[in-house]
């Protein structure tokens, strides 16, 4: 494949008309062509495209400019981006002169992609090739997943493990590649297995079509139900959305998405026929998954479980999507029922009307407290502080006007009042923000899970992180705060609150016993190497000075860890066995 080093040379490489082609219905009128403009409504073709130049512009909306920048604004993408989906287009490499750093980690980037996407074949062959009566086509057909959504949106088979390993390692990668994209998983004597195991697997596809990542269901009743692939160089839980890829032009022709939570209710609309709709892959909404739907619609129905669990996903969900200036409704399911039943019980018709007759935010809030008749104060008062967060985040001010008026009249509050509670709730919420900084609070994964284990209800989640040695908890990125969460000491400090609060609002959950014992053992591991190291290196540095007695006591220490290490981690793995194949 050519490689292009300069935008120049790209342009010069593809035919512009050709490209616009890809999006567009084009007519001619001279050396001019037209079409309706893609950017907004209209019945008369306002968008002209020279020929000549390549320019672009449209005389409705005024957007005009060159290739890259039409790409930039149908894809809603960054410059970057476009380019990347041009040189795509071309059939060449672009890749402008970098650092020695950033060229090493583009290449370990596009290894991970090759890797994602051998395995992904081999996932859609599994599948393929799985008779009528194994698991996980009994599973497809009891779900009612149909065929074509299988076909469409790549759905895959782990089957038993071994076989992809194989795969991975015949077509020339590496184990540590594997397990860096997502797709193996080191255990605890340094060897490798497969991730998933016996799931029905989802492929995660970014906006351009490149797997990133994978979910998986599992078909044997294994912990946890759903598993993601753990964030990678590539796939970030927070930044991507399941099925936008395919379904993000629906969207933008309906001018509206129906935001669900998991793979399964995404499928169940699919299926149906019900394709503007996307899925925040079971996990909490963010901020960029908002961002991500802001760029294809404004409107935004919230479709979630009409459980306990569901309801505050959408009370959480709610002012991430009004901070990004969405107009947020809520579809009323029947009780008890996830989007996925609820399709099936009462139709896809009888669905797209629920759907027509979304409520407001503000109505459901309402719908939600005493079904909207208020016999107390205190429930009156319970309402006011739900919705006042929410308001607080609308920055249109005919927007934020329009709500508290009818908030008002609804609980007889004079407006003033209610502006008042609302302007103190903006401010706290900026603080939040600021506090919630992503840059400023890059602590792994693992460690979030350790935290959330020490503020969890569960028994057996505090049983199994106060089980773990102290000098493991105290080597933590966060092991102030830890030992604190341990022993039970009061928090005050200003940056382990902003801590607590970072970690209580990510999209990071402990999906069972499990995970949370593979998140200790990750820990270990890591302690046990690091220490490992450090002894390794004394041992090296008092040699060399000829200290032989420090010498001496080091070699000890570091042989009677080794033994110890041994031991321990042998008794991990074989828990970790026992606990994959029961």
């Amino acid at each position: 494949m050519n490689r292009i080093t300069t935008v120049e040379e790209l342009k010069a490489l593809v035919s512009p008309m050709n490209v616009y082609e890809d999006y567009l219905r084009l007519s001619q009128r001279g050396r001019r062509r037209s079409a309706l403009c893609p950017f907004h409504k209209e019945k008369t073709a306002s968008f002209f495209v020279d020929t000549e130049s390549g320019l672009f512009y449209c005389f409705g909306c005024h957007k005009g400019g060159d290739i890259i920048k039409f790409i930039e604004e149908i894809e809603k993408c960054s410059f970057e981006e476009a380019v990347s989906i041009l040189a795509r287009k071309a059939g060449v490499e672009f890749s402008r002169d970098k650092s020695p750093r950033a060229t090493v980690e583009g290449k370990q980037r596009e290894r991970i992609i090759q890797i994602l996407s051998l395995s992904l074949k081999y996932y859609k062959d599994s599948l393929s090739n799985a008779g009528e009566k194994s698991l996980v086509k009994k599973y497809i057909s009891e779900r009612q997943i149909s065929k074509e959504a299988v076909s469409e949106l790549s759905l895959g088979y782990s089957g038993e493990r071994g076989k992809l390993f194989s795969l991975l390692l015949k077509e020339g990668f590496r184990k540590d590649e594997c397990a860096s994209a997502g797709v193996l998983q080191e255990g605890r004597q340094g060897e490798y297995y497969e991730y998933f195991r016996e799931r029905l697997v989802f492929p995660i596809f970014d906006l351009q079509g490149r797997t990133v990542g994978f979910g998986g269901r599992t078909l044997i009743g294994e912990e946890p139900k759903y598993l993601n692939t753990r964030e990678t160089a590539v796939f970030r839980k927070r930044e991507l959305l399941y099925g936008l890829n395919f379904t993000k032009e629906e969207i933008r022709k309906e001018d509206k998405v129906i935001l669900v939570e998991g793979y399964m209710d995404f499928l169940s609309l699919f299926s149906r026929g019900v394709k503007n709709c996307a899925a925040s892959l079971g996990t909490s909404l963010t901020p960029n998954q908002a961002s991500l739907l802001k760029r294809y619609t404004n409107n935004v129905v919230l479709v979630y479980d009409f459980d306990t669990a569901g309801k505050s996903a959408m009370e959480r969900a709610l002012p991430i999507l009004l901070a990004q200036g969405l107009d947020v409704k809520v579809a009323l399911i029947p009780e008890g029922k996830d989007p996925d039943e609820a399709i099936k019980a009462i139709g896809a018709e009888e669905y797209r009307k629920r759907i027509e007759n979304s409520l407001t935010f503000l109505e459901f809030i309402f719908y939600q407290y005493s079904k909207g008749n208020f016999f107390s104060l205190e429930e009156k008062l319970r309402f006011l502080e739900a919705v006042a967060g929410n308001i607080a985040e609308i920055k249109d001010p005919i927007k934020r006007e329009a709500y508290l008026n009818e908030l008002s009249d609804r609980t007889g509050v004079k407006k003033s009042l209610i502006t008042e509670k609302i302007e103190k709730m903006g401010t706290i919420h900026s603080v939040e923000k600021e506090l919630l900084n992503e840059e400023e609070f890059e602590i792994p994964e693992d460690e979030q899970l350790i935290i959330k284990a020490l503020l969890s209800a569960k028994n057996d989640y505090l049983k199994k992180v106060l089980s773990m040695p102290k000098q493991i908890l105290q080597s933590l990125k966060t092991s102030t705060l830890v030992m604190k969460l341990v022993e039970g000491v009061e928090i005050s400090d200003e940056r382990e609150l902003k801590t607590l609060a970072f970690v209580n609002n990510s999209c990071h959950e402990i999906n069972g016993i499990k995970n949370l014992e593979g998140a200790i053992y990750s820990l270990t591991k890591d302690f046990l190497d690091r220490r490992r190291q450090e002894l390794t290196a004394k041992l090296k540095e008092a040699k060399k000075r000829g200290d032989n007695e420090l010498a001496d006591i080091i070699f000890r220490e570091l042989s009677s860890m080794i033994a110890n290490d041994v031991k321990n981690i042998q008794n991990m793995r074989l828990e970790l066995k026992e606990s994959k194949d029961d």
